[in-house]
């Protein structure tokens, strides 16, 4: 399970593009942007999870895709159902708004925090500080 990770983002990205075709018409969402919702929720939501859950280790505490299922679900409902709803906000509330350049800043924003960010065990600070130590 070394590289679940392309497993998950590619079934990220196809239900993002499921997500495009049945956003309603006068919202005029396009195919590209069903790709980005597809990538935010891989890399807003899911990254770091599936990273974590498939480390080559020891004792793995996941067993395979059924250990992997249960922690992905809950991510992925609790994001989608955030991005529903600031599209129901921002198509149905507030229609005459331009909301993109907030939309692309945030959608950069996750990405590069996912892309730069070290892997989890490299950040870890020293348990004790010496001398010299920052």
């Amino acid at each position: 399970m070394k590289r679940a990770w392309i497993v998950v983002y590619l079934a990220s990205v196809v239900l993002g593009l499921a997500l495009w075709r049945l956003a309603p018409g006068k919202w005029g969402i396009e195919f590209p942007q069903g790709m980005l919702i597809g990538s935010g929720l891989y890399f807003g939501a899911l990254h770091r999870y599936t990273v974590r859950a498939t480390q080559e280790s020891g004792t793995s505490r996941w067993a395979g895709w059924a250990g992997l299922l249960p922690g992905l679900i809950p991510r992925a409902a609790l994001f989608l159902a955030l991005a529903g709803l600031q599209a129901f906000a921002c198509y149905e509330w507030m229609p005459a708004g331009d909301y993109r350049g907030g939309f692309v800043i945030s959608a950069a924003w996750l990405v590069s925090l996912s892309l730069i960010d070290p892997r989890p065990e490299t950040r870890a600070l020293p348990a004790t500080r010496g001398p010299g130590a920052l």
